[in-house]
């Protein structure tokens, strides 16, 4: 007779030690929109930065930290 806990437990403790591992993750916890910090050169010999408007968003998978684009204005992950 199988218990039915220490199976599931196993399955669950594999599932996880893969993610860690970045072999196998479902990307389902995943952070708010971040912005990214784009900024363009004033000029080439001057060494202040004139920050420019944001154009790039990202989500990040808080299980294995995999980075997608994230489109704004549809308010989706681009091409997963």
């Amino acid at each position: 007779m199988v218990d039915c806990g220490t199976v599931e437990m196993k399955f669950f403790m594999v599932n996880k030690l893969l993610q860690l591992l970045s072999i196998r993750c479902a990307h389902k916890k995943i952070s708010q929109p971040f912005t990214s910090p784009v900024t363009i050169r004033r000029a080439v010999n001057s060494d202040w930065d004139t920050p420019a408007a944001a154009t790039h968003h990202y989500v990040v998978c808080l299980d294995c930290g995999h980075k997608f684009e994230y489109d704004w204005t549809k308010m989706r992950i681009v091409g997963q």
